[in-house]
C-alpha cells in the first residue's frame, strides 16, 4: 500500500509542476497531458499485478500442481497465497527423502500429501512439469532467499516433483520403527493408507504421520473423481482395504483399549467395498 501511494504521489506532483509552471497552457496539450499520465498509471498499476506463477504454470489444470505461501510477494509476482489444487497425495523413493537403515528398506513408498486447508509454509509444493517447477524453485528463492533458503527439489515416483525446504525434508532423516509398524506387519502396505497427526504425547503408538502407501488416486480418486478433501478427516487414520483395516483397529485397541475403541471402520461413500478407518 505504500509503494503504491508513493506511485500516486508522484505521478500527481509532475502533474501539479507542469500546470504551474506553463501559465498560458493549450488546453489541447493539456488534455493530452492528463491522459498520457492516466496511461501510465494503468501501466504501472498493471506492472504491479502481474503474477508470475499464472504465467509460468500457463495451460496446466489445476489438480496438476499446488502452491502454498504464508503471505504474498507482490514485488516478486506472487499475488496470492494459494494456486492449483488445496490438496493431494503424491509417493516419493525413501531413498529420494534420506530415509535412514532400517525404514528406507521396509518402505517402499513414501506418502507426501497436503491436506485441505491446512498449509505450512516449510510444506512442498507440488508440480507434475519438472520443466516448470525449475522454474518456480527460482522465483520463490529469488522471492524470499530466507524463508526458503535451501529450497530444493524432490522427485515424484509419478512424474514431476514437490520443492521443499530442509525442515520439511528433514523429518524423514530420523524415522524409526514403531509400535504401528509392529501392529501392521505382515499385512499388505499396498492395500493400506493411514494419514494423520503422531500421537506420541496420547500413547506413543503413531510416531510418524504416514504408514502403508496404497495408491488411492489410481484405486479411489480417479475411478470416482473425488479427492482427498472429500474423505480425509483431523482424525483419520486410515483407508482402503477393509479387511486390513479392521485388523490394524483391532491391534490398536489391544494396545489401547481407552484411546483407540472409537476408532470405527466405515464403508466409503462411493464403494462400499472400500473402507475408512476413523473415529
Amino acid at each position: 500500500m505504500k509503494h503504491k501511494l508513493t506511485i500516486t504521489l508522484a505521478a500527481t506532483s509532475v502533474v501539479a509542476m507542469l500546470t504551474f509552471t506553463n501559465c498560458k497552457k493549450d488546453p489541447q496539450a493539456d488534455l493530452q497531458m492528463q491522459e498520457t499520465a492516466a496511461q501510465a498509471n494503468t501501466s504501472t498499476s498493471a506492472a504491479r499485478t502481474i503474477d508470475r506463477i499464472d504465467q509460468i504454470m500457463g495451460d496446466l489444470s489445476l489438480d496438476k500442481y499446488s502452491l502454498s505461501f504464508s503471505n504474498t510477494i507482490p514485488s516478486a509476482g506472487i499475488t496470492r497465497t494459494a494456486y492449483g489444487a488445496d490438496n493431494y497425495l503424491v509417493f516419493a523413493d525413501p531413498q529420494d527423502v534420506i530415509c535412514p537403515e532400517p525404514i528406507r528398506y521396509q518402505i517402499k513408498k513414501v506418502p507426501i500429501y497436503k491436506r485441505p486447508n491446512f498449509v505450512v509454509p516449510t510444506c512442498p509444493d507440488m508440480s507434475i512439469d519438472i520443466i516448470r517447477l525449475k522454474e518456480l524453485q527460482d522465483l520463490i528463492v529469488k522471492a524470499d532467499p530466507v524463508q526458503y533458503k535451501g529450497l530444493q527439489q524432490v522427485q515424484v515416483l509419478s512424474g514431476g516433483g514437490l520443492l521443499a525446504t530442509p525442515k520439511f525434508t528433514s523429518q524423514y532423516t530420523s524415522l524409526k520403527a514403531d509400535k504401528v509398524d509392529g501392529i501392521t506387519q505382515g499385512l499388505s502396505p499396498d492395500k493400506f493408507i493411514m494419514l494423520g497427526a503422531p500421537d506420541v504425547a496420547k500413547g506413543g503408538v503413531f510416531t510418524r504421520n504416514f504408514y502403508g502407501w496404497a495408491d488411492l488416486n489410481s484405486i479411489i480418486f480417479k475411478p470416482y473423481r473425488t479427492n482427498l478433501r472429500d474423505i480425509i478427516k483431523p482424525t483419520l487414520k486410515g483407508c482402503f482395504d477393509p479387511l486390513i483395516l479392521k485388523t490394524i483397529r483391532e491391534r490398536l485397541v489391544a494396545i489401547n483399549p481407552a484411546l483407540y475403541s472409537g476408532l470405527n471402520v466405515t464403508p466409503l461413500q462411493q464403494n462400499a467395498a472400500m473402507g475408512v478407518l476413523s473415529y
